[in-house]
């Protein structure tokens, strides 16, 4: 999203705020949250697929409605003209090529309109079969095996040029420019996270009481759309119901997140981004104390990014009278690894602890009485870490960071439990004094820093370089 993008999102919702209070507030949320998720989807090279990437979203949406809530509210007639809006949201985007005066075609590549009418049908004949479908749970894990298969097929370079092949050979076009850079699927992270989310909690609890229109809104409201803060289904549906009319401190509440936000991404990050590493530097660069200036470049940069569009989401949503979760606590000021994961990213360290580390744990524990605890948490922290890495692509290199970060979890672990046992005050080390907690905080910074190689570049053999480099062996 890049930053005129973003003034256009800060001053419609801040106008619809002023002028319109909270009056038809789902129908704007949805309207804006539906016309985003086509806006930011890149014109592919793929023909049409910048269309049927977000209308695929949608009908994954829609789906798993249908799945995840209570059978008295699905058949509640306020439904019916959700569905209908989408139907005609699909296909006026897909007749606004005859339009002269809407050129949508700069920003979308939309089918023909026999496509979209035989994509709805499907779309129809799906919804009618999961409804009338009795063992509905058996077409939950299906959906949700689905998602976990599309995330792989996308996040995996191979996978995605695979794909890439096949979809350019079903329209055909020349097989010979298939690249894995074509499968760009965005937002689908965010929204895999939270539809698993829902189908989970409806299964433990026999559904939830939410429409489909509210339904869609949580899955793509625009302001966490890219970069979350994943949000719970139950929070979403009370700050919905409870909006009441506009504050003043909403406004200056949100509008002080938003320029701090816009500040970190677009001043702070940005800058550090023409010293960071990446990988044509790592290639040329030499010495030791400038390599380890673009690491640190780089560990500065993607906390002041990611911060940064977390602070806009934030504003605009109070903007909208909406607060969302708090996604970063001051990592950065972290004396240990343990504390660093809990304030970095914490919606999604709080989703993996929630549906993977806690579960599985758990289970273990029941199944495995005799099972060393030592061992089983050293297990779970890096398969978690692991996991997370994976979450941002299938590939070596995140795969080994989450390995590294598993692995310090552990071993941090573990040297604090033994460093309990000797000290006589019974407290960590980095609270014995300021001037331990400080060298915590260093050590921690140190450890996660070296980390983000790993994560910064594409292959093993360039962040091998580095880690070579910083050693001072060319």
């Amino acid at each position: 999203m890049n930053l005129f993008q973003i003034l256009v999102f800060i001053s419609i919702c801040f106008l619809y705020r002023l002028f319109f209070v909270n009056k038809w507030l789902e129908w704007f949320l949805l309207g804006t949250s539906l016309a985003v998720i086509f806006i930011l989807q890149p014109i592919s090279t793929i023909r049409t697929l910048d269309y049927w990437f977000p209308a695929i979203s949608i009908a994954l949406g829609v789906i798993s409605w249908m799945l995840v809530a209570k059978k008295d509210i699905r058949i509640k007639k306020k439904n019916i003209s959700t569905i209908i809006a989408i139907i005609l949201f699909l296909i006026f985007i897909g007749l606004s090529r005859f339009f002269s005066v809407i050129n949508i075609q700069k920003i979308i590549s939309p089918p023909n309109i026999i496509s979209i009418i035989i994509f709805l049908i499907l779309l129809g004949v799906i919804l009618s079969l999961v409804y009338s479908a009795k063992n509905q749970n058996m077409i939950l894990w299906g959906i949700v095996s689905l998602i976990l298969i599309i995330f792989i097929l996308i996040k995996n370079e191979f996978l995605a040029y695979k794909v890439s092949f096949y979809l350019r050979k079903m329209n055909d076009q020349s097989t010979n420019l298939a690249a894995s850079k074509e499968i760009v699927w965005i937002g689908y992270s965010y929204i895999s996270f939270r539809i698993i989310h829902t189908l989970i909690e409806s299964k433990k609890r026999k559904g939830i009481d939410v429409t489909l229109k509210t339904y869609l809104i949580y899955l793509f409201y625009f302001p966490a759309f890219l970069a979350g803060p994943i949000e719970k289904i139950d929070n979403f549906i009370h700050e919905i119901s409870s909006n009441t009319k506009l504050k003043s401190e909403d406004l200056l509440s949100g509008g002080k997140r938003i320029a701090i936000g816009l500040f970190q991404k677009f001043i702070v990050a940005d800058t550090l981004a023409i010293i960071s590493i990446n990988e044509n530097l790592s290639q040329e660069v030499t010495p030791s104390f400038w390599m380890l200036v673009m690491v640190l470049a780089y560990s500065l940069r993607i906390y002041f990014d990611f911060n940064g569009y977390t602070h806009i989401a934030l504003g605009i949503s109070e903007f909208l009278g909406i607060k969302l979760p708090e996604n970063f606590n001051k990592p950065l000021r972290s004396p240990t690894l343990t504390i660093f994961w809990n304030n970095w990213h914490m919606t999604l360290t709080q989703w993996f602890r929630t549906y993977y580390f806690n579960p599985l744990t758990r289970f273990f524990k029941s199944k495995y009485k005799s099972m060393n605890q030592q061992i089983l948490m050293g297990f779970m922290q890096i398969s978690t870490m692991i996991l997370i890495g994976l979450w941002h692509g299938i590939s070596y290199n995140f795969l080994v960071w989450g390995a590294w970060n598993g692995f310090g979890l552990f071993i941090q672990n573990k040297f604090s439990g033994f460093l309990l046992k000797k000290l006589r005050k019974g407290k960590p080390l980095w609270q014995i004094s300021k001037i331990s907690q400080l060298c915590s905080t260093i050590f921690t910074f140190t450890f996660i820093t070296l980390g983000w190689v790993w994560f910064a570049l594409p292959d093993l053999n360039s962040s091998l370089r580095v880690f070579r480099v910083l050693i001072g062996r060319k």
